[in-house]
């Protein structure tokens, strides 16, 4: 398969991903989860395994002793380049090329519903990327976002002007910083079901997929990585490695020596409910690492537009309605830009670092 035009829908994303699993000779794995897509189309999360699969331990054969483990669709409609990247992977990856200990392990469409239906958010309004491990205990709750969630999500008759968000967020920025306002709005937050980055009250189905996948393939590992697509943050066409930790950590030395020093950003920890370290966490390897991959797409400001516009809509509106139809597509293109040049400036580059994730642990974590 070659990285061109990526598709619109969820159903063309997952038979691409098959297809291209049937290509490389492995059986993916198939998980249904109870919400359903447009038409009330049935929605899976899937997973493949190249290499040493875990399921041989039973058999009394080797195991693998080290893996990486890449997600996609964890943000649904941030999914679409990371399915693309996941089936060209698996169309290049050779199996006989990978050392015999080592299994690449792909899970694709963590939140199957979000790339249904063109949302960040799965079915029940949840970031699972705030979800993860939510039975565990309740979080600190990010207490600024109350102060900005009637500006977040207006509660208006119509579809809200853009112009007055605008005006307000920057007026708010000049009072608190931009630090403030940002942390509000996207650490997440668990008192407005209704809101931004919604942690959600008990970890959601899909994150508890993931969990099985994780006791299925993952567990027992001496070496994992951990690479987690997204789109959205970084200049429009650069790739940025997220690093939870902080600057001079194992893991920001580990992904600067790998990927580079201009591709890493660190900060200063993972916040609740973040997936790929709580991915790393629950397989307990006696050495791991992650990262969160993002394709750059749009500014802060044109994000922030878009999100309160097609929030609006999921909250108030009608898909139907053109002026409503039009603000999911603008959303939609903001996380999955509708751009032949963006295409092909990043997935050339997601797959180059794709091949550097599995030289790297291949290599030795």
């Amino acid at each position: 398969m070659r990285l061109d035009r990526l598709p619109l829908t969820y159903a063309e994303s997952r038979a691409r991903f098959l297809r291209a699993a049937e290509g490389a000779g492995v059986q993916p794995h198939a998980r249904a989860i109870a919400a359903t897509g447009p038409d009330g189309a049935r929605l899976w999360i899937d997973t493949v395994v190249v290499g040493t699969p875990a399921p041989r331990r039973a058999l009394g054969t080797p195991a693998p002793r080290r893996a990486l483990c890449v997600l996609s669709g964890v943000h649904g409609v941030e999914g679409f380049a990371g399915s693309a990247l996941q089936a060209d992977l698996l169309d290049r990856l050779e199996p006989a090329a990978l050392p015999a200990d080592m299994a690449v392990v792909l899970v694709h469409a963590v939140n199957p519903w979000g790339m249904a239906w063109w949302r960040r958010q799965n079915e029940s309004n949840v970031d699972l990327n705030r979800n993860w491990g939510r039975d565990e205990g309740v979080p600190a709750h990010n207490d600024a976002y109350d102060e900005v969630h009637a500006l977040a999500c207006p509660d208006t008759p119509t579809l809200p002007s853009v112009d007055g968000l605008v005006t307000d967020a920057l007026a708010l920025v000049a009072e608190r910083g931009e630090q403030w306002v940002r942390d509000a709005v996207t650490a997440g937050q668990y008192r407005h079901p209704d809101g931004l980055h919604f942690g959600g009250e008990r970890t959601e189905e899909s994150n508890r997929v993931l969990e099985a996948v994780v006791a299925q393939h993952l567990a027992g590992l001496e070496e994992l990585l951990v690479v987690d697509l997204h789109t959205g943050d970084g200049p429009r066409g650069a790739l940025t490695h997220l690093c939870g930790t902080g600057p001079g950590s194992a893991s920001d030395r580990f992904l600067r020596q790998v990927f580079g020093d201009d591709a890493v950003r660190t900060g200063n920890g993972p916040g609740p409910g973040r997936i790929a370290p709580g991915v790393l966490a629950l397989a307990a390897p006696a050495r791991g690492h992650c990262t969160t991959l993002e394709l750059g797409t749009a500014t802060d400001e044109e994000q922030l537009v878009a999100t309160y516009r097609e929030q609006w809509v999921h909250r108030h509106g009608d898909r139907v309605r053109p002026e409503h139809a039009a603000a999911v597509w603008a959303y939609r293109e903001c996380f999955t830009p509708d751009d032949p040049q963006w295409e092909r400036t990043v997935l050339p580059h997601g797959a180059r670092h794709l091949d550097l994730a599995v030289a790297a642990v291949a290599a030795g974590l």
